[in-house]
């Protein structure tokens, strides 16, 4: 789509908004008139032509411009509720093991969760590393262009150890035995995290291996008056990227598991938590509709402290401080 799309959607929506209210304005209006005209008569009197006609003009002009309104409201509802029940659809399929675990669960351990995610997520890992294929392609650059000092190579070389050992500090993954309900979801959030954060941290160990290791004193033993491929930095550059590259697959894997205890900590649409006990439980950016049971003494707090959110129509958003008036959920 080109970047007038939007804009252009855009105008079409208002201009169907117009019309609607054109629509509706006339048939208002043909209403009022016929009514006035039968009652400045006494009520419905023994019409002779011409205003026989006249009056059933304005009827029928009345009847068939309601009508037409009242099917083009039924096609643009009938196409809402597609698109909501798409949308449905769609977020049921996103949704993982952890999304199908008791809502009351959910909610009570869902800081906890949290916590874990910020653990395991501390900034964008995958970013991280695709930053680290660049540094060492760099390095390559540098080394191959004979007019830079290899000092500088030297300089770059720390630089990629200190940014490796800053995106490998990962916790220790914790696997308690299973528990009664209610701590073994924790225990699977754990899991979800930990499988990829341990392949994602074997495979950072053997990168800095390499780069202690292979790549650094091959670069530190350089003769500035040789060329640098002489002495295997390309062969051993490469082969720290490739080993990068996987590891960026395995943070691109975390960052999926992230996603989902972030989906199943915050989304609650359609969710049952008319059980759940909320005292001291952190609601803010709780993601629910007008199908979310709520216990009875609950619901009308939750409102008053919700927002539209934009990304679905229908959804609220739990915000940090109350709203000034109650915020309706349409189902």
């Amino acid at each position: 789509m080109t970047p007038d799309g939007p804009r252009a959607q855009q105008q079409g929506d208002r201009c169907g908004d117009g019309v609607d209210a054109l629509l509706a304005a006339a048939h208002h209006q043909l209403g009022i008139a016929v009514t006035d005209r039968v009652n400045a008569r006494g009520g419905p009197p023994e019409l002779r032509t011409p205003d026989l006609a006249l009056d059933r003009l304005l009827a029928a002009s009345h009847r068939s411009l309601g009508h037409g309104v009242s099917r083009r409201l039924s096609r643009e509802a009938s196409a809402a509720l597609a698109q909501r029940h798409s949308a449905h659809r769609a977020r049921m399929g996103a949704k993982g093991s952890l999304s199908r675990r008791p809502a009351a669960v959910r909610v009570k351990y869902r800081e906890d969760a949290l916590r874990r995610v910020h653990l395991y997520w501390p900034f964008d890992l995958a970013e991280a590393m695709h930053e680290a294929i660049r540094m060492v392609q760099d390095l390559c650059d540098l080394l191959g262009d004979a007019a830079q000092p290899l000092g500088d190579a030297l300089v770059m070389v720390t630089r990629l150890r200190d940014h490796l050992e800053r995106v490998s500090q990962l916790p220790e993954p914790h696997r308690p035995p299973m528990s009664l309900t209610g701590l073994d979801y924790l225990d699977a959030v754990e899991s979800v995290l930990a499988d990829p954060a341990e392949r994602l941290a074997g495979g950072l160990h053997a990168i800095r291996e390499l780069l202690d290791e292979e790549l650094a004193p091959t670069v530190a033993a350089l003769d500035p008056g040789g060329r640098p491929y002489l002495f295997g930095v390309d062969a051993v550059a490469q082969d720290l990227i490739d080993d990068l590259a996987v590891a960026c697959e395995e943070a691109d894997m975390l960052a999926r598991a992230v996603a989902e205890v972030e989906r199943a900590s915050n989304d609650f649409v359609g969710a049952d938590l008319s059980s759940a006990k909320l005292d001291g439980v952190l609601l803010e950016g709780i993601l629910w509709d007008a199908t979310t049971l709520w216990p009875a003494q609950w619901e009308t707090r939750v409102r008053h402290a919700s927002l539209p959110c934009g990304a679905e129509e229908g959804i609220l958003i739990v915000a940090a401080e109350g709203s000034d008036s109650v915020v309706p959920a349409e189902a």
